[in-house]
C-alpha cells in the first residue's frame, strides 16, 4: 500500500511541478516561489493520505444484533489451490520484492547523503586555514569552498580581497535565510521519491531559486557586472548536494535572472491559478471510505403496521425436488441484485478429504447446488462457476461480469501436524482488495445473519484471508468456510440437507439485505 501512496504522490508532485514550469519559473517572485515550492511538496505528501467517509445508513430491525466490524487472527488461513498444489502468490511477492528494493534504494540514498556530509567534515579540517566566526577560509587545492554548508560560510582563501567580501556576501544570504533547511528537506523527499524524475526537476529548481534569492541581495550592495564577472570566473561543477556553492554551472539562467526587470505586483495574481489545480488533485488523490451506519428499527409497531417477515425456518426444505435452472426466469428485473456462486475446488483437484471419506470439491458443490436452489426459489438471479466436477483455474472463476456479490464455498479440514481449525462457520474477506469496506459490509452483513443459529458454532468476527478471489475480485467478494470436515461432529451436521438449507437462508437474507443497501 506504501507504494500506491507514493505514486500518487509523485502524480501531485508532477501537476504541481508543471504548473510552476510555465505559470511561475520566470517571475521574478523569488519568495513566493520559494514557499510555493516548499509548500507543494508538503500537499503532496498530504494531499493521498487524507481519507473522506461517506456514510450511508441501513436499516435492520432490533430484534438482530448488529456485528461489528472486526477481525479475528486466531485460526487457519485457507491457502490458494490449484491442482492440489499450493499456488505461489507471485503477485503478493511481486509486491514485497517491489517494497524491499525501494526501501533498500531509500536507505542507500540517506546513507549517501550522510557520508557526503562526513566527507565535508573531513574536507574541512583538512584544508582549514583560518576561522573567522562563521566564516572559515580554506586553501585553494580544498574541494570544498565558495559555499555555504548549513551555518558555516567556506570561502577560498586565495581569492582577491573584494572578491572575498562578494562571496560572504551572498553566502551570508543562504545562512541567514536558512537555505540549509530547505536543502535537507528536499534531499530527504528526493531519497523517498527517488523512483519519481520531477523530484529532480524539483530540487534543482530550489537550488536555482535559493541563488536567484542571494543574488538579488548582493547585487543591492555590488556592481551587477562585476558580480557577473565573478560568478563566470568561479564557475566549477556541483560536486555536493548539502551546500550552496556560489557558482556552479549552468549558469545561464542566474545571469538571465540577474539582469531581467522585476515584474510588477499585478502579476502576483498568476498564483491563484493554484487553487484550481490544488482543488483538482483533492478530488482525484483523495482517499474516499464508504461506511455503513446501521440504523435499529425499533419494532414498537402494531402488528399491522409492522412488516411482515418471512420465517426461513419454518420452511419445508427436505419436500423439495427443486432442481438448479440458471436459465431460469428471474423475479428481479435485469438491473436487480446478481448473487454469482462459486464451489471451491473440481476435477482433479479434491483439494482435502472429509472424516468418512467425501471429497471436500464434492462437498462444496453439493452445498453449492443447494443454496442455489434456495435463491432460484427466491428469484434471485444466480451465476454459478460451476454446475459439475470440473476444474476450473483461480482465474476463471473470477466474476466476468457486473454482479452484486460473489461467495465462494469451501470446508476446512485439519491438516497434519498443525492445530484444528475452528469447528464451525466463517466468512473471510481479504484486506487486500480496494473495495475492503464494501466487502466488510457484504462479509458481516452475513455473518450477522448466521449468528441466528443455535445449533451450530458461527465464529463471532470476519477472518482475513490472503486468497487470490478475495484480492482480485472487481464484484464483493467472500469464502465461506462451512465446517471443519474433519470433526465427525461437524460433518455430521453438514451432512443433513435440511441444515444446509437452513445455512443457505441465513445466507440469502445477509446477501439480500446487502444487495439493498443503497435504496
Amino acid at each position: 500500500m506504501i507504494l500506491i501512496y507514493l505514486l500518487k504522490v509523485s502524480a501531485c508532485t508532477l501537476i504541481f511541478f508543471a504548473v510552476y514550469q510555465f505559470l511561475l519559473a520566470k517571475l521574478t517572485f523569488f519568495n513566493l516561489n520559494r514557499a510555493y515550492l516548499l509548500l507543494m511538496l508538503v500537499v503532496s505528501f498530504s494531499i493521498p493520505a487524507v481519507t473522506i467517509e461517506s456514510r450511508h445508513e441501513v436499516v435492520a430491525a432490533n430484534q438482530e444484533i448488529p456485528l461489528k466490524v472486526k477481525y479475528s487472527d486466531n485460526g487457519l488461513v485457507e491457502q490458494d489451490n490449484e491442482g492440489g498444489r499450493n499456488v505461489v502468490n507471485s503477485s503478493i511477492n511481486r509486491e514485497k520484492l517491489l517494497a524491499y528494493g525501494y526501501f533498500f534504494v531509500l536507505i542507500a540514498l540517506v546513507f549517501r547523503m550522510l557520508f557526503m556530509v562526513a566527507r565535508i567534515q573531513v574536507q574541512l579540517r583538512k584544508h582549514v586555514v583560518n576561522k573567522d566566526g562563521a566564516v572559515i577560509l580554506v586553501d585553494e587545492k580544498s574541494a570544498i569552498k565558495n559555499c555555504t554548508f548549513f551555518n558555516r560560510i567556506i570561502v577560498d582563501s586565495s581569492l582577491k580581497t573584494d572578491q572575498r567580501n562578494l562571496v560572504i556576501k551572498h553566502e551570508s544570504v543562504h545562512v541567514g535565510q536558512l537555505h540549509a533547511v530547505d536543502k535537507l528537506l528536499v534531499n530527504l523527499i528526493t531519497a523517498i521519491l527517488w523512483f519519481n524524475p520531477i523530484i529532480y526537476f524539483w530540487r534543482n529548481a530550489i537550488d536555482h531559486n535559493h541563488e536567484f534569492l542571494a543574488d538579488r541581495e548582493t547585487t543591492r550592495f555590488a556592481d551587477k557586472k562585476a558580480y557577473a564577472s565573478l560568478l563566470l570566473n568561479l564557475a566549477m561543477p556541483a560536486k555536493t548536494l548539502v551546500v550552496n556553492s556560489f557558482s556552479k554551472l549552468p549558469l545561464k539562467n542566474r545571469i538571465m535572472m540577474l539582469y531581467k526587470q522585476p515584474n510588477v505586483k499585478f502579476q502576483k495574481l498568476v498564483y491563484l491559478a493554484i487553487l484550481p489545480v490544488l482543488m483538482i488533485c483533492c478530488m482525484a488523490f483523495v482517499n474516499r471510505k464508504e461506511v455503513l451506519v446501521e440504523k435499529t428499527l425499533i419494532q414498537n409497531l402494531s402488528s399491522v403496521e409492522a412488516p411482515e417477515k418471512p420465517d426461513v425456518h419454518t420452511r419445508k426444505y427436505l419436500n423439495s425436488n427443486t432442481k438448479v435452472n440458471v436459465n431460469a426466469s428471474s423475479a428481479f428485473k435485469e438491473a436487480d441484485p446478481v448473487l454469482i456462486i462459486d464451489a471451491g475446488h473440481g476435477g482433479k483437484d479434491d483439494a482435502s478429504t472429509a472424516f468418512d471419506g467425501q471429497k471436500e470439491k464434492d462437498l462444496n458443490l453439493r452445498a453449492v447446488k443447494i443454496l442455489a436452489e434456495e435463491a432460484v426459489k427466491r428469484g434471485i438471479k444466480i451465476v454459478l462457476t460451476r454446475k459439475d466436477d470440473e476444474y476450473l483455474t483461480l482465474s476463471e472463476r473470477l466474476p466476468k461480469q457486473e454482479a452484486t456479490a460473489f461467495i465462494s464455498i469451501h470446508h476446512n479440514v485439519t491438516q497434519p501436524n498443525e492445530a484444528a481449525p475452528f469447528g464451525g462457520i466463517e466468512v473471510y474477506v481479504s484486506k487486500l482488495n480496494p473495495k475492503i469496506s464494501t466487502n466488510e459490509a457484504l462479509g458481516s452483513g452475513i455473518l450477522n445473519k448466521l449468528r441466528q443459529l443455535k445449533d451450530f458454532a458461527v465464529r463471532d468476527s470476519l477472518k482475513n484471508g490472503n486468497l487470490f478471489l478475495l484480492r482480485e475480485s472487481n464484484v464483493p467478494a467472500i469464502v465461506i468456510e462451512m465446517g471443519n470436515i474433519s470433526d465427525a461432529k461437524t460433518l455430521g451436521y453438514i451432512s443433513q440437507e435440511k441444515n444446509i438449507r437452513k445455512i443457505s437462508n441465513l445466507i440469502l437474507d445477509g446477501f439480500v439485505q446487502f444487495s439493498k443497501r443503497g435504496s
